[in-house]
Order: structure tokens, then C-alpha cells, then sequence
């Protein structure tokens, strides 16, 4: 009789224990993106300097590229060591110039900062009809040009660009062109250049 009362305990106490119970693996940790819009709380202005942009920068094709956006308007600054023209384009990721929405910033008759909004089409670009730049700044000396915009995420409509809107969390394209010495807008670039990034949520 003792002998069937331990069986049943022991059988009890070994059912109650955990089966197959082995070390939880530590969570694989989160690949970063390397490249982010992040985002700001108040609007930056455009005046030529890259503070208030929260992210670090993104490098390619010789230039520095700070990006940032609020619920309005993404915000965008570049310098680069050229003495002509500047461009800065959006995609979806991989899409390259076709369907990109790019701004051209360039120096106009007597020295006057200038842009021009494009849209990509294949492997060229021509004028958009609607110019949706909210600010703009261009300056250039010793070598280096800087430029520095705003511009709605939500981009005109009806224009043949292949992203609508840029939208928390998604990657989009970055495109990046410029001429070393001109500021004719329909040069061929001279350094081109791509980078995924990544929309901060």
C-alpha cells in the first residue's frame, strides 16, 4: 500500500513538471536601418544650416545629406563640393529617375539661387507642372554648394511621380546628382549616386 501511495506522488510531481523546458534564446537583436528620416516636432527652416535635423546624415556621391519631416513637410539639406547644379530626388526604393520627384537647385542669371521641380522619365527628366517647393535656400563659396528645401509628403497629384506620399515607417529612394563646374540644369550630371532610407516612425 505505501508502496502504490509514493508511485502516485511521485507520478503526480513528475507530470506537474514542465516538459521539454530548455533556455529561452535570446531575442535576435533588431537590425537599425542605416539610413532614416527622422522626425521633428517643430518645422525647420530653410537657411542653410543642418541643426534641428535629428538623424545623421546620409553620405553618397560626395555630398552629405540631412533628412528629416513633421506631419506636413519633409525637410531636406545638402552640401556638396561641386560649383554647379544639385539635385535631390525621391522613389520608391529601386526606382532609380523613373517616376523620381527631384528638386534642382542651381545659381540663375546674376548669381540668384534657383530650383526647379522635375519628374523622372526613364532615364531623363523634365519640368514638373507644379512647382510644390515651400522653401527654398541656396548658397555657394569656396567650392561648395549647399541647398536646403521643404516640400509637402503628400506630392502633387496627376504629375507621373511613383510615390504619392512619404509615410511614417516605409523606404523610399534617395537620389542624388549634380554637375561639378555648370549650372545649365539640363547638363548631364557629372556624380550620381543612390541610398535606401527608412521613414522614422
Amino acid at each position: 500500500m505505501f508502496k502504490k501511495i509514493f508511485f502516485i506522488v511521485f507520478l503526480v510531481l513528475f507530470l506537474a513538471l514542465p516538459v521539454g523546458c530548455e533556455p529561452e534564446a535570446p531575442e535576435e537583436p533588431v537590425d537599425e536601418p542605416e539610413n532614416v528620416m527622422g522626425y521633428v516636432d517643430q518645422p525647420l527652416t530653410a537657411d542653410g544650416s543642418s541643426d534641428g535635423y535629428p538623424s545623421d546624415p546620409i553620405e553618397e556621391a560626395g555630398a552629405v545629406i540631412y533628412l528629416a519631416y513633421d506631419e506636413e513637410f519633409i525637410y531636406v539639406h545638402l552640401v556638396a563640393e561641386v560649383d554647379g547644379w544639385v539635385s535631390v530626388g525621391f522613389n520608391r526604393s529601386g526606382g532609380g529617375m523613373d517616376g523620381a520627384n527631384m528638386i534642382i537647385g542651381y545659381l540663375a542669371e546674376n548669381e540668384t539661387p534657383a530650383f526647379r521641380d522635375d519628374v523622372g522619365s526613364g532615364h531623363s527628366h523634365s519640368e514638373a507642372g507644379v512647382a510644390a517647393v515651400e522653401d527654398f535656400y541656396l548658397d555657394r563659396s569656396e567650392g561648395a554648394t549647399v541647398i536646403e528645401f521643404s516640400y509637402p509628403v503628400t506630392f502633387p497629384a496627376e504629375e507621373g511621380y511613383a510615390v504619392e506620399e512619404i509615410m511614417s515607417g516605409e523606404t523610399y529612394s534617395l537620389i542624388i546628382a549634380m554637375h561639378e563646374s555648370s549650372d545649365l540644369i539640363d547638363t548631364k550630371h557629372s556624380t550620381r549616386g543612390s541610398a535606401d532610407f527608412q521613414v522614422q516612425p
